[in-house]
């Protein structure tokens, strides 16, 4: 963090505690504050923001990650690299993966989109529920993404201990384990939470390849997948001291993973390795008192990536780098309710980004490329016709110091002299909610968002990915309107019905565009379009669950360019539809089926190459027989085997009737694994309650 930052956050918390000390005093002691974290806050009824939470629990099925549950929402697209573990991301509403934010605990592991978030990477059980915020997101976090937010709430749990050991295709093999545990010292509670996970998978399929000629059929076989292995062990420790009203947390999370990079579907590797280590060191405290509330956190990340790439296979030749990435920084937010309709709220934060690179080809650094970032917001939650109507406007702006980005040796090319300014953009946005009945919730949300080029987009050169240093950063605004019901909570059915409609237009748009020899490379379009449709419907009873949502998008190139104009932009599919359906007996017995489709894509702004459509069929059955005698669950993946589509020979023609084969592959060629079982047994123990 910058020199400058760190006093004015010191100021901030002595404000702030002025502020809660004062309230004490204060006769008004029935206007409580409102928590915009808290369970109450954060349900999608009572909020403005388009939001869909998903819990954490025992609905969901063994080979659940963090990517099918962010993927299970309304308009979300999870990108994966092939078959269990491999690499995915996830793209709300259209955006790319670094325009989504991921949000750990309120730390962001990608502030301003510094980087596009490994969702593998992360150990879903050490988490209560994933909130996901469509475009707005709760001022306390500080964050400006064009996309969205995903929010890996840890929550406070149950006390207690449960271990799951699973095994399956592809030689997977995944062991979890985690203990809650709650005391008082005391007078002061203490509550302390571990969470281990260990996976591995041989990543071996078989796959169709059509040899890069999709419409010679003769050179077509199905090779196996190679290098697709990969181990990781994920730890997430926390501890809390004190109660709601005054608490402080401490967080350390750590990473590390040892992979191969298989290579797209036609040109495969067999040596390529990538090594990665996270460490996430956080510290917070909460302090509540009369009308106020004050939270500040301050937080550690770090993260080194080794690639190693010596037989040349990936890319544009023989590699060795060690690449490391840092940021430090820190958040104040206050909240205090000034009169009865209105709580006002102030966030600071600051934070220090760097990153260096180190060929180990010839042992020489190319220096250190530094950010400085501060994001200053007011905001307000103003509620009228007996808080029927909530009025939540936020006045934001974004401070990025680049200069620090054009001294670096990089390469050869300076950087562009936009992208290493002093950038200072207002991000304001705005959300109305309007409730006339408890069961109906009226929605609308505008805002303007901004992200500047990250170091790899820059100055990345790494296996397929090449930067770019000419990058300007991009500018987006957006807006949606929408519509929720929800059932009585007296009602013995219970669910949810969601519909609402959504535009957002971006300046200088960064995208990954693929060239002829299979590599990315970062570049600006002039302006694009996306909007688009999202539909959701929810259905609990005690023997059914149901989850049903359906996207339609609308993605245009705006470019001035008229070989690119009015195409489709790479890598958004127009259509998306998810469906799971959950038979339950009692809490003995779940049968669940999951369907998902996502349409085909463009890998280029050409709109030369469309991705088949991807549509698959899941299946789980979990007995759960009285203690101690374990949970016993089946999982198969891909039901049907589909590992080919049936596609048009040429997309751009729809009266082309001819059609031709193609293999399922992810959006930019990796193929994706066929069937796949796995089988879990799991353990859970939960102490008795104190008298």
């Amino acid at each position: 963090m910058s020199r400058v930052s760190i006093p004015f956050i010191s100021v901030c918390v002595a404000l702030c505690a002025t502020g809660v000390a004062r309230a004490e005093d204060d006769d008004e002691d029935e206007i409580v504050v409102r928590d915009h974290r808290d369970r109450e806050a954060t349900d999608a009824q009572s909020t403005s923001a388009a939001v869909t939470v998903i819990e954490v629990d025992d609905s969901l099925p063994a080979s659940a990650d963090v990517s099918t549950v962010v993927d299970s929402a309304s308009g979300t697209t999870v990108q994966r690299l092939g078959g269990l573990g491999d690499w995915s991301g996830v793209s709300i509403r259209g955006s790319t993966v670094r325009q989504v934010q991921v949000v750990l605990d309120g730390i962001p592991l990608n502030p301003d989109g510094v980087s596009a978030v490994n969702l593998s990477e992360l150990p879903l059980w050490a988490f209560e529920r994933v909130e996901i915020f469509r475009g707005n997101a709760p001022p306390e976090l500080a964050a400006s993404p064009v996309g969205g937010v995903v929010h890996l709430r840890t929550g406070e749990g149950r006390p207690g201990s449960n271990a799951a050991i699973s095994h399956g295709s592809l030689d997977t093999s995944r062991l979890t384990a985690m203990t809650l545990v709650a005391d008082d010292v005391g007078t002061t509670p203490v509550q302390f939470l571990g969470v281990a996970d260990l996976f591995t998978t041989g990543g071996h399929f078989v796959y169709y390849d059509d040899n890069g000629t999709e419409y010679n059929r003769i050179d077509d076989h199905l090779p196996e997948r190679e290098n697709n292995d990969k181990r990781q062990l994920n730890t997430h420790l926390r501890m809390r001291v004190g109660h709601a009203g005054a608490r402080l947390t401490l967080l350390q999370a750590f990473l590390s993973r040892d992979e191969g990079l298989p290579g797209h579907t036609n040109t495969p590797t067999e040596q390529v390795r990538l090594h990665t280590a996270r460490s996430l060191t956080a510290v917070s405290g909460e302090l509540s008192s009369g009308l106020s509330r004050l939270e500040a956190r301050s937080w550690l990340l770090w993260r080194g990536d080794t690639f190693d790439d010596r037989s040349g296979e990936l890319g544009t030749g023989t590699q060795h780098n060690a690449d490391r990435f840092g940021s430090v920084g820190g958040l104040v937010h206050w909240q205090r309710a000034f009169e009865a309709p209105v709580v006002g709220g102030l966030t600071l934060a600051g934070r220090q980004d760097r990153f260096a690179t180190t060929n180990l080809l010839v042992d020489q650094d190319s220096g250190v490329a530094r950010r400085l970032a501060f994001t200053p917001a007011l905001d307000a939650d103003v509620r009228l016709w007996e808080d029927r109507i909530t009025l939540s406007p936020v006045a934001q702006a974004q401070i990025i110091d680049n200069r620090a980005l054009g001294d670096v040796p990089f390469s050869n090319t300076p950087v562009a002299p936009r992208s290493r300014d002093l950038l200072i953009a207002p991000t304001p946005r705005m959300g109305v909610l309007v409730r006339p009945i408890p069961a109906v919730a009226l929605k609308a949300n505008a805002g303007s968002y901004i992200r500047p080029p990250d170091f790899t987009e820059l100055f990345g050169d790494r296996g397929a990915i090449i930067g770019n240093t000419d990058l300007e950063p991009e500018r987006g605004v957006q807006w949606d309107v929408g519509v929720r019901g929800e059932a009585p909570k007296d009602w013995k059915v219970g669910g949810s019905i969601e519909l609402g409609t959504f535009q957002n237009r971006v300046d200088d748009l960064i995208v990954m565009v693929q060239n002829a020899q299979r590599t990315s490379v970062p570049i600006n379009l002039d302006e694009g379009f996306i909007g688009g449709i999202e539909a959701a419907a929810t259905v609990r009873t005690p023997f059914v669950e149901s989850q049903t949502n359906l996207t339609r998008t609308t993605s245009v190139n705006l470019s001035s360019e008229p070989q690119f104009a009015n195409n489709q932009l790479p890598r958004v599919p127009a259509w998306e539809a998810f469906q799971r359906t959950t038979l339950l007996w009692r809490d003995h017995l779940r049968v669940g089926h999951a369907w998902s489709f996502t349409d085909g894509n463009y890998w280029d702004r050409t709109n030369y190459y469309r991705a088949a459509p991807r549509s698959f069929h899941n299946l789980f059955a979990r007995v759960s027989p009285p203690s101690p005698w374990p949970a016993v669950e089946l999982d198969v993946l891909n039901v049907t085997d589909r590992i080919v589509e049936v596609v048009p020979e040429n997309p751009l023609d729809p009266h082309d009737t001819d059609r031709v084969v193609q293999p399922t592959t992810d959006f930019v060629g990796y193929p994706l694994p066929g069937r796949t079982f796995l089988v879990t047994l799991r353990w859970e123990r939960t102490p008795p309650s104190r008298p």
